[in-house]
């Protein structure tokens, strides 16, 4: 996808391979940084969204829908291990409001 936006003179996501280190101690725990990775999954999923829904062309459109399919399948695969862990924090829910009112 990056080759086909770069070769139509489009903009593309940046690459953040100057970041990679050859360390081999990690400064962050396992569960921190695989927290942080699921939150950077979603926010690419919201940019890709963004992209696809105000792009005219239906060949870079396609492109979009590739990849967030590819990005999809790795938040899921983080999710799940976030799980398996017991890692992944329950969200808040609502306030149920019949079990309020009855007692």
């Amino acid at each position: 996808m990056k080759a086909k936006l770069h070769k139509e003179n489009l903009p593309s996501p940046a690459l953040l391979d100057h970041l990679v280190t050859n360390s081999t101690i990690s400064p962050y725990s396992d569960k921190l940084m695989l927290s942080h990775k699921a939150d950077m999954f979603s926010m690419k999923i919201r940019s890709m969204g963004n992209s696809m829904a105000v792009n005219g062309r239906k060949d870079i459109g396609l492109l979009y829908g590739k990849g967030l399919m590819n990005v999809a399948l790795y938040a899921e695969d983080a999710a799940e291990i976030l799980i398996e862990h017991g890692w992944m924090e329950q969200p808040p829910h609502a306030a149920d409001r019949n079990k309020l009112a009855t007692e």
